[in-house]
């Protein structure tokens, strides 16, 4: 836990925007205190580690996704739309719970060209619009393995 908590102190004082003897301090008593909540509340810090290596990938992952996406709406604007190839898309979710499903939605969201559109009534299949559908199963694989696997990885 002391660890942790350093690194709680470490990103305290960053916060602050000074890093000096007292904001580590303070950073560190309250990483230690809120370390100790967590654990009596069940959550221990080695799944509380886990948990933001997997937040942190899945960030970037998203900032990556998001790059590549406005780059391919901006060629298409500059082509003209010819590259568009729009179509709907039925993917089969391997997530169940609502929260897993809702930030699946919300990343499919904002990415440019693409919009979750309906979901199922058994919630087993998610319904997305794309802009640019060349191959069914390849942008389908792409969802499932990009977005779906680290949200999953995120809630486990």
């Amino acid at each position: 836990m002391v660890l942790e908590s350093i690194l709680l102190a470490l990103a305290w004082s960053a916060l602050q925007g000074e890093i000096s003897l007292g904001n580590l301090l303070v950073g560190y008593a309250f990483g230690y205190v809120i370390l100790v909540l967590l654990a009596r509340g069940g959550v221990m810090p080695s799944t509380l580690w886990s948990r933001t290596v997997h937040a942190v990938g899945l960030a970037l992952f998203v900032v990556w996704e998001l790059v590549l996406a406005n780059a391919r709406v901006a060629l298409d604007v500059v082509r003209a739309g010819e590259g568009i190839r729009p179509a709907v898309l039925a993917i089969p979710l391997d997530v169940t719970r609502d929260d897993e499903i809702l930030l699946l939605s919300m990343l499919i969201n904002i990415t440019p060209g693409s919009v979750t559109i309906d979901l199922s009534d058994d919630r087993r299949t998610l319904y997305v619009h794309v802009m640019h559908m060349h191959d069914a199963e390849a942008t389908r694989r792409e969802i499932k393995e990009g977005f779906e696997r680290r949200v999953k990885r995120l809630f486990e």
